[in-house]
């Protein structure tokens, strides 16, 4: 009989679930499946789109707990009521961090990986409202589109809110970044009970995709647009061409926002944040800087 998930890693994007998702996989009674966001309960992009190829997964799962840990479900106002529909009883475990440095953290992400081409976040932030109300780039964007909106995929109130509408608070099971990091142990242990797990020593936090720093957006698109195909074409010298492409344009320094950005990015969350904190009883008002 095929099996299927039976909890979700919502998210929020950027906030450490990558690393969350790791620790789990080493208890002997959850499985995730090796693409780790399939995000196939998304309408707005899936990476699996096939519900065979979803479905096959999770056909060789032989643990209680079957995890799908896409964090696109959280942003995708369509995800809810998909999910609630397949899997009434499901349980969600959710991780979130300060939205407006989360937004500048998946700035870097879409930067590095080639999809985004604005050399400044400020940049970014501004193509934001054009880009939401754009029906041509809804259809043409190269990735998930909320991993275009830098600001909208941090409402965690008004996406959280989407869920608590047709579920029960007692799903949810929700942390913060700076709690995982400060007290994994503890925070393993909360979610190993919320999944009626049985306890486990899963070792150290894994540090898993932390975003490098990029030279030049440009560059990077050409690579993602040009040499990756031409190497998979089999193209000759564009596999060494590609990577000592991407060697030059890797750098130490990661981008950054200008302290008046995250003023008044923070000012923009102030009352989504206390949606958050009175629905789900989470408070992450503050500066990453607090947390070291």
């Amino acid at each position: 009989m095929t099996t299927l998930p039976n909890f979700f890693v919502l998210g929020a994007g950027r906030c450490g679930t990558t690393s969350l998702t790791e620790h789990l996989r080493r208890h002997p009674d959850v499985f995730i499946p090796a693409i780790k966001e399939p995000s196939f309960f998304a309408e707005s992009w899936q990476w699996v789109r096939n519900p065979v190829d979803y479905a096959d997964l999770y056909r060789a799962a032989g643990a209680p707990l079957r995890g799908d840990a896409s964090h696109l479900y959280l942003e995708d106002p369509s995800s809810p009521r998909t999910i609630r529909a397949f899997f009434p009883d499901a349980r969600f475990v959710l991780m979130f961090r300060n939205p407006a440095e989360r937004a500048v953290a998946l700035y870097a992400t879409m930067v590095e990986h080639g999809y985004e081409h604005h050399r400044t976040f400020e940049r970014a932030l501004a193509a934001e409202d054009r880009r939401f109300s754009s029906k041509r780039f809804r259809r043409s964007c190269p990735h998930s589109f909320w991993n275009f909106m830098y600001f909208r995929s941090g409402l965690f109130g008004e996406q959280i809110g989407r869920y608590l509408d047709i579920w029960p608070r007692h799903r949810f099971y929700a942390t913060t970044l700076y709690e995982y990091l400060a007290s994994p142990d503890r925070v393993i242990r909360e979610v190993l009970e919320f999944l009626e797990a049985a306890p486990a020593d899963l070792g150290p936090v894994p540090h898993a995709a932390s975003s490098k720093g990029t030279r030049s957006p440009g560059v990077q698109v050409l690579e993602r647009r040009v040499l990756r195909g031409l190497e998979r074409r089999r193209i000759p010298l564009a596999g060494a061409a590609r990577s000592r492409l991407v060697c030059w344009n890797r750098t130490e320094a990661k981008p950054t926002a200008r302290p008046e950005t995250l003023a008044k990015l923070t000012t923009w969350y102030r009352a989504d944040l206390a949606i958050l904190n009175e629905r789900l009883g989470v408070d992450i008002g503050g500066s990453e800087a607090e947390f070291g």
